[in-house]
């Protein structure tokens, strides 16, 4: 069954029940070991794969979900000991460009049964979906006093690089900032506004 098939599945009235719950599932692609983690506790097996537990270890910023192209950015923050901080500021190579993923997982918060099928409270309910798809980028961090470190890790979505600046637009002024001298897109303004082209005959 396709993960679309598999939540189409789930009783409409069940999901508008308030009896449901959602976790995020993140996977990245690390150079050397990719790694697959969710936001709660334990070892949890959802979409034929094991995503490990590290509770409010890490956070996730906001995720919007909008039809407009643009290239929108996700921030994973982890609080760090100076050593932590260290490694990961090493591993900077085998971050950097690298694929990653947020999945939205449901769970049943209390016990249900779907199509002959008995689900127990805390168990996934359907598939996975993919709610961010895009790189790993920059590695900023912060510090505050002698001990407490904070590392952000920023992802950038798919349209990031793809002929337009992150949270671009087609505009000349944004064209020429990036190509400068380029006219390309002088007279965008006129053809939004039914511009008829006159023909020469």
């Amino acid at each position: 069954m396709a993960a679309r098939d598999d939540l189409l599945a789930i009783p409409d009235e069940f999901l508008r029940s308030g009896r449901v719950g959602q976790a995020a599932l993140v996977f990245m692609d690390f150079l050397d070991a990719p790694k697959r983690w969710w936001s709660g506790y334990g070892d949890l097996p959802a979409g034929g794969f094991i995503w490990q537990g590290l509770g409010d270890l890490i956070s996730i910023s906001p995720i919007r979900t909008s039809y407009s192209i643009s290239a929108e950015q996700v921030t994973f923050e982890l609080a760090a000991t100076p050593e932590i901080l260290a490694l990961a500021l090493a591993a900077k190579s085998r971050v950097r460009d690298r694929a990653v993923t947020v999945y939205d997982q449901l769970f049943a918060m209390e016990d249900v049964s779907i199509d002959s099928s008995e689900i127990q409270r805390g168990q996934p309910i359907g598939s996975p979906f993919s709610m961010f798809s895009g790189t790993m980028q920059r590695m900023p961090w912060s510090a505050n006093g002698p001990s407490e470190r904070t590392i952000r890790l920023e992802a950038e979505g798919l349209f990031f690089r793809r002929n337009a600046a992150p949270r671009g637009r087609w505009s000349d002024a944004d064209q020429k900032s990036r190509y400068p001298g380029d006219r390309g897109l002088e007279r965008l303004p006129i053809y939004a506004n039914d511009y008829e082209t006159r023909w020469r005959g």
